[in-house]
């Protein structure tokens, strides 16, 4: 089996056991019994398990941006996108039991202060998801032109980060903070447009 396979593998077991059993029950001696390795062929790949945390946090994380990306590709109406963007992201977490687990479990993964982001180059790389489809909404002549960038992605994305961690982490009801998220979701949009 390839290096990259077996990474892929010991990354996905570790997710599951992160996820189910925490982050202090989790042990690497479990991750590499489900990888059917030694412990000592898991320090190949990370060199302890904080690491190994971070690695298969950080693979969640990738797979629910990459989702948001696709989702979005092939939509050409503006509104449609935003909606998209911002609705499938935050339903993406509902539907993924091990990163909803893990939120849950470590309220820090998505954290409001840049200073103690672990994943700050992912969010960075989300909020440029978000800031990419405003820059659309300029251009196509449907957003507001003169509305600062910058700051408008980063108020998106904080939104987003807020209402996460009222869902998982405060342990409010789902269904309603998801039903607030999406009216929201259309206060943002309509705040957008051009008159």
């Amino acid at each position: 089996m390839k290096r990259e396979k077996k990474e892929e593998k010991i990354l996905s077991a570790a997710l599951k056991h992160f996820s189910r059993f925490g982050y202090r029950k989790t042990s690497l001696e479990g991750v590499a019994r489900d990888c059917d390795m030694t412990t000592g062929n898991i320090y190949f790949y990370v060199k302890n398990k904080e690491e190994l945390y971070i690695k298969a946090v950080s693979s969640a994380l990738l797979k629910w941006q990459a989702h948001a990306a696709q989702t979005i590709a092939s939509c050409d109406d503006i509104h449609e996108k935003f909606r998209l963007m911002a609705t499938a992201s935050f339903d993406y977490v509902i539907n993924d039991e091990e990163l909803r687990s893990l939120l849950q479990q470590d309220p820090d993964i998505y954290t409001i202060s840049p200073r103690d982001d672990r994943f700050r180059d992912i969010n960075i790389a989300s909020v440029q998801i978000v800031k990419s489809v405003l820059q659309e909404g300029i251009a196509a002549g449907t957003f507001q032109h003169d509305m600062d960038l910058d700051g408008t992605a980063d108020f998106i994305w904080s939104v987003y980060v807020m209402f996460l961690i009222r869902a998982y982490h405060k342990n409010e009801e789902t269904e309603n903070i998801r039903r607030i998220y999406h009216r929201g979701v259309e206060v943002i949009l309509r705040g957008l447009l051009t008159c």
